[in-house]
């Protein structure tokens, strides 16, 4: 029998449900790069006035953001990360190395340079793990064994939120796009769902329905939107009646690092992720906490550490 559901169960689906909107990343993307202000948010994600405070809401509601008075006479407000939100800082700088790599336009729609403080070097993150402080690959992360023992059953998956998930382009001129492309792309809990299960050996849209209790239209759908977008491949296993498997390709793997930093995100904040959670790296026997290394001083990287260059700054 698959331990798949160890990987994915409902405590991990409550965390992502969360996160896993493109709006909420967006927003949680201004809040990195130091936007306080409701307008700011409004400009920069490109989001309506309506969903833009329905999903700070959200964000205040889950612990994410914090709402505070910009003075104690003012009745303006800013929108502060809290440690919870701060906690998605190695998901976030990942992505954004992500973007670098594996999206055409990213070359415009990105900063030039981000700075680490400590070597005053272009950062080329690296995701490592937090016990050995080394490089990790999929095919050494396994389940714990307490992981193994602890759980009989899945519980039914369910979008604790309800809201519905929209995927619309930007299209606001002042819209910023920095994360816009990976946020489109992974800025959905089921899609992030979908990728966990893959990343430890599903393939079959059967198993899939079974495993994650999806609808067949919106699994389709997930499935589609994977696939064009190069993450997945669709491959035929059966002709009569037609059945396909959906691999992951070599730009899906590299999101491994990413998706499962969100994973851990929510077992760490949840206070119902338990111990079935857990997943080892088994190369120095510990569990796997995903940290962030500068690729060009090989030091741990905190959120302070970083400074963010714009084009204009480099082309004075």
């Amino acid at each position: 029998m698959s331990n798949n559901h160890l990987v994915v169960n409902s405590a991990i689906a409550q965390g992502l449900d969360v996160i896993g909107d493109r709006w909420s990343l967006l927003i949680l993307r201004d809040a990195f790069l130091g936007r306080r202000r409701f307008e700011e948010f409004r400009r920069y994600t490109g989001a309506s006035k309506a969903t833009l405070t329905r999903r700070l809401a959200a964000l205040i509601e889950q612990g994410l953001m914090i709402k505070r008075s910009i003075s104690p006479l003012s009745k303006r407000h800013e929108y502060l990360l809290s440690a919870k939100g701060a906690a998605l800082f190695p998901a976030s700088l990942l992505a954004w190395q992500w973007e670098q790599k594996w999206l055409a336009d990213a070359s415009t729609s990105l900063p030039d340079t981000l700075i680490h403080r400590g070597c005053q070097q272009a950062i080329s993150p690296q995701a490592v793990c937090g016990g050995c402080e080394q490089t990790f690959s999929l095919d050494e992360i396994r389940l714990s064994p307490i992981a193994v023992q602890g759980i009989q059953h899945i519980e039914e998956i369910k979008s604790l939120s309800g809201q519905r998930r929209v995927r619309s382009p930007l299209v606001s001129e002042t819209a910023d796009t920095r994360l816009a492309g990976i946020s489109d792309l992974i800025g959905d809990r089921w899609t992030l769902l979908i990728l966990i299960s893959a990343f430890f050996g599903m393939q079959r849209y059967d198993a899939f329905a079974k495993q994650l209790n999806i609808a067949s239209n919106i699994l389709s759908s997930r499935l589609n939107l994977l696939v064009d977008n190069g993450v997945l491949q669709r491959r035929s296993y059966q002709d009569s009646p037609p059945r396909h498997e959906y691999p992951l390709t070599a730009k899906g793997l590299s999101l491994f690092p990413i998706v499962i930093a969100m994973r851990q995100w929510a077992v760490e904040w949840e206070a119902d992720a338990t111990a079935v959670a857990g997943l080892l790296h088994s190369s120095c026997g510990a569990l796997l906490s995903i940290k962030v290394k500068c690729g060009s001083c090989a030091e741990i990287i905190d959120r302070q550490d970083i400074d963010y260059v714009s084009r204009a700054d480099n082309r004075k």
